[in-house]
């Protein structure tokens, strides 16, 4: 019944603009050729065993291109979402100073995994858990290639991964497809070695489902056995399989991960790429699709947001266009032109019906005035002629529709969709009643209820699916937000914590960096994960805590602390030093003076009392 009403308001909104036909034929009526694109198409779905979607996703285009409401909400999705970029997070960070203690940690647990897989192996047994210190250096330094080499294939692979455009545009495209239809498509393209090579955007309206497989086939799932690890698990796994009819040209797609070979021709398996090369040598093996879709309850489909807001998206439709062919087909004219003191010619009725019907309609007549004809009342005693006549023009602009019609039924339909998508109005380009604050508290609402759940969903199918695929460990990928917060009120916040010694250099950098969405460049001196005031202060943050104290060992003229300051906290501390100098021998000087200037008046008989207590004690 759904699907019938969407197809149904998708055929009405342009049954305005076709005209309609009538052929009277006779005699027996031939067979027709000419077969109709959807309904051949529909049918090709069917016969490829394709689920029927619960909403037919052509009639939710039509619905997107003709509704005044749904437009700029999927817009705000899209570009809040998706058009901001993204960034790699690492997943451990070996400038820590508890970089050395995850990485034995992680030794430990594999370890641990290792003696419990393999109990009959004496060597692993035998081996300790607990891992030395050239053991955490040498790993140290494994991990740290490896971490330069996955940044290096993740910034190439996500600046050309698609051919024809940006990342970031095949994210918007995607995300206006989930928006519209609930499913979005990705097809997922490999080399001959099996790796990703680049995505291609698939349009929603040109796929369908098929129906699980009913044998279960076993793929190996990459498990995280610790922060440095990953273990390979078997696991049963049904797949799906897709098939795309564009132009009555039908291709089959198998779900991303499935390691079977499908003919792209027929969707059948085949034993392998030779063997279907050898049956059809124009047929290829199917590539990968990868699904993205709102969940729905009831169907294997995606559904969207706003489904269950389709009569007000249907409503505002129809209001829209009593409004607009109002100016097409009023009947009620401006000005009469009356006249009296006679009657009406018997001209004036034909006259009068044909202005009406062909000569109001359309915004060239819109101010068209009707001219009524009258003659001397001659022949009848009860219209006794007076000898005069009046003619006077009466307004029917009383009569004629003011405004627009159903103006706050439209509105409440338009915020209807507006709270299906819980985005504020000023994100769907309403202004009115905002200023700074409300403005900042709605933006700070869409924001951490409605985008960033969004991008954190995406960020795992990413991280969970594509990134595990390429054998990528020590990277996740991440979704840059919009700059919702002001940069000077950030930075006046930051610089006040950092001075107070609340937060260290290196975590106002990273806030920073959250602020702008970009990575600054880490510097590995120490003075960064100490407070800004004991680096001004003289002191290190180091592993030892004895290194502070330990003096300048044979042959050196500095202490370890003064070796690890930088040059430049080196130079305020000894200009601090200087300043503190000078001022003690300024005020030793004046105070000197003071007492030399110093005259005090003592009485005689006093100063001998004084004089002999001195003596006594």
């Amino acid at each position: 019944m759904s699907r019938e009403l969407a197809s149904r308001a998708a055929r009405a909104f342009d049954r305005a603009n076709v005209p309609i036909l009538k052929a009277h034929v006779l005699g027996a009526m031939p067979d027709s050729n000419a077969r109709s694109s959807v309904d051949e198409n529909e049918r090709l779905f069917v016969e490829a065993g394709a689920i029927v979607p619960p909403y037919d996703p052509e009639a939710l285009c039509l619905l997107l291109e003709n509704s005044n409401s749904l437009r700029q909400n999927i817009d705000a999705y899209v570009t809040n979402i998706d058009a901001f970029g993204h960034r790699f997070e690492p997943v451990i960070d070996l400038d820590a100073d508890d970089a050395d203690q995850r990485i034995a940690n992680a030794i430990y647990v594999e370890r641990l995994a290792a003696k419990e897989a393999e109990r009959d192996d004496p060597v692993v047994q035998a081996k300790p858990l607990v891992p030395t210190a050239a053991e955490i250096a040498a790993r140290k330094k494994e991990v740290a290639e490896t971490i330069r080499m996955e940044r290096s294939r993740l910034e190439t692979f996500f600046d050309f991964c698609c051919v024809d455009l940006s990342f970031v545009t095949l994210r918007r495209r995607t995300r206006q497809d989930i928006e519209t239809l609930g499913n979005g498509y990705w097809e997922v393209l490999r080399n001959a070695s099996g790796e990703i090579v680049q995505f291609v955007y698939v349009p929603g309206f040109t796929m369908r489902l098929l129906r699980l497989d009913p044998e279960p086939v076993s793929v190996d799932m990459k498990v995280k056995v610790s922060d440095l690890a990953f273990d390979a698990v078997t696991v049963p796994r049904r797949f799906r399989r897709y098939v795309q009819i564009l132009e009555t040209q039908v291709v089959y797609f198998k779900e991303f991960g499935d390691p079977r070979v499908l003919s792209r021709k027929t969707g059948e398996l085949v034993p392998s790429v030779e063997e279907l090369r050898r049956r059809d040598p124009s047929d290829g093996p199917a590539t990968e699709i990868l699904h993205f879709k709102l969940h729905s309850p009831r169907s294997a489909y995606g559904t969207p947001r706003w489904i269950g807001n389709l009569l007000a998206v249907l409503g505002s439709r129809q209001t829209e266009e009593i409004n607009f062919l109002y100016f097409e087909n009023k009947s009620v004219p401006p000005l009469a032109l009356l006249v009296s003191g006679g009657r009406l010619s018997k001209s004036s009725i034909p006259r009068i019906e044909d202005f009406i019907e062909n000569h109001l309609k359309g915004k060239r007549n819109f101010h068209k005035v009707l001219v009524i004809e009258a003659e001397p009342a001659q022949g009848s005693p009860e219209f006794a002629h007076s000898g005069r006549m009046r003619i006077e023009l009466k307004p029917l602009t009383s009569a004629q529709q003011q405004d627009e019609l159903f103006s706050s039924y439209d509105e409440r339909n338009i915020d209807k969709v507006g709270q299906a998508f819980r985005l504020p109005r000023l994100l769907r380009g309403d202004i009115r009643d905002f200023n700074r604050s409300t403005a900042d508290s709605a933006l700070h609402f869409a924001e951490q209820q409605v985008f960033q759940p969004e991008r954190d969903e995406f960020d795992f199918l990413l991280n969970r699916k594509i990134l595990a695929d390429m054998g990528i460990g020590f990277w996740r990928f991440r979704s840059n937000s919009p700059l919702t917060r002001d940069p000077a009120s950030m930075t006046e916040m930051v610089t006040a914590f950092v001075k107070a010694g609340v937060l260290t250099p290196e975590e106002g950098r990273h806030l920073a960096g959250d602020v702008f969405n970009r990575d600054f460049k880490k510097i590995a001196a120490e003075w960064v994960k100490q407070p800004i005031a004991l680096t001004l202060a003289g002191f290190q943050a180091a592993d030892d805590p004895q290194s502070a104290m330990v003096g300048p060992t044979e042959g050196e003229t500095s202490t370890p602390k003064e070796r690890a300051l930088p040059a430049e906290a080196k130079r305020l501390i000894a200009l601090r030093d200087t300043l503190r100098r000078l001022g003690t021998e300024q005020e030793r000087t004046e105070k000197r003076a003071r007492l030399d200037e110093k005259v005090v008046h003592v009485p005689a008989a006093e100063f001998a009392s004084w004089f002999e207590e001195s003596d006594a004690a």
